[in-house]
C-alpha cells in the first residue's frame, strides 16, 4: 500500500460561546436545566461504546459533535483528542439533480458551527483537557499521532467513502476500533453495506446503512481480526423512538 498524503490539520483553540449560540446533538443535564438533542445517550453510554475499559488508554474520536461521548470517555480515564473536518469542507452532502447543493451545504454549516458551539461549551462547563482538531478525516496526518483506541460512533453513514474513513482511521490506531451505527436487522448476516438516498426523500445527510459484519470484514482486513458485535437501543429524540444499534469493538491480533 502506498503511503497517504499528507493532509493539512490544525488544532483548534478552545472557545467560550454562549448557551444561545449552541445546538445539541447530545442531550444534556446542565446547570441551567435540561438540554435536548438529537440523541439520548445518557442512560447507557458503557453500553453504547461496547464496555471498552478507556482508564489509562488514548483516544482519537471523529466527529464528537457536542461531545457527550468525549467527556465521558475523559471521565473513564481516557486522554482524548476529537478530529472533524473544517468548516470549509464539511462532511459530505447528498448531491440531489436540481437541488442548490451550495445552499444546502450554507445551511447546513450554521447548524455544525452551533453544534460544535456545543462542545465547546460543554468542554468548559466539564473543565475539559480534550483536545479538537481539524483535519480532512479521509486523510488524518501522522502529526496527530497515534492512539491506543479508534472511536466512530454513528459517522460512517454521513460520508460518501466510509471505507476511506476506516481505513484513514486505522492507520492512526494501535490498538482497538470501536464503531456504533443504526441496526437494520433486515440486512441479514452478511457483510451488507446499503445505498441510502432515493428521490422520494430529500434528505442530504444519510449516504448508508451498514451490516456488523461489514465492519467486522472491513476492519478485519485492516488488521483488527478479533471483533465482537454487541446490540443495544438508544432513544433518538426527534422521533421519541428507542433505536435499534449495534457497536463493534475490534482488536488488532497477537502478530499485527
Amino acid at each position: 500500500m502506498q503511503p497517504p498524503n499528507q493532509s493539512t490539520y490544525r488544532r483548534v483553540q478552545p472557545r467560550t460561546p454562549e448557551l444561545r449560540d449552541c445546538d445539541f446533538y447530545h442531550s444534556q443535564t446542565l446547570p441551567t436545566g435540561e438540554m435536548t438533542g438529537q440523541w439520548d445517550l445518557r442512560p447507557s453510554p458503557e453500553t453504547y461504546l461496547g464496555d471498552v475499559d478507556f482508564k489509562g488508554r488514548s483516544v482519537l474520536e471523529i466527529g464528537p459533535a457536542s461531545g457527550f461521548l468525549s467527556f465521558h470517555m475523559e471521565r473513564a480515564g481516557a486522554t482524548v483528542s476529537c478530529l472533524e473536518p473544517s468548516m470549509s469542507h464539511l462532511w459530505d452532502t447528498v448531491p440531489f439533480h436540481g437541488v442548490d447543493g451550495d445552499a444546502v451545504r450554507v445551511e447546513f454549516g450554521k447548524h455544525i458551527e452551533r453544534v460544535r458551539n456545543s462542545f465547546w461549551f460543554c468542554h468548559a462547563l466539564h473543565r475539559s483537557e480534550a483536545k479538537l482538531f481539524e483535519a480532512d478525516p479521509c486523510n488524518i496526518p501522522s502529526e496527530i499521532g497515534n492512539h491506543d483506541i479508534g472511536v466512530l460512533a454513528c459517522v460512517l453513514l454521513h460520508t460518501r467513502s466510509p471505507f476511506s474513513l476506516l481505513e484513514s482511521l486505522s492507520r492512526r490506531v494501535t490498538q482497538t476500533m470501536v464503531v456504533v451505527d443504526n441496526h437494520n436487522a433486515d440486512l441479514g448476516p452478511e457483510p451488507i453495506c446499503r445505498f441510502m438516498p432515493h428521490l422520494g426523500v430529500r434528505q442530504f445527510d444519510t449516504w448508508w446503512q451498514f451490516s456488523p459484519q461489514f465492519f467486522v470484514a472491513a476492519l478485519g482486513l485492516l488488521g483488527f481480526t478479533e471483533a465482537r458485535v454487541s446490540f443495544h437501543t438508544q432513544k433518538c429524540e426527534h422521533q421519541n423512538a428507542q433505536i435499534p444499534m449495534f457497536t463493534v469493538v475490534a482488536t488488532r491480533g497477537s502478530s499485527d
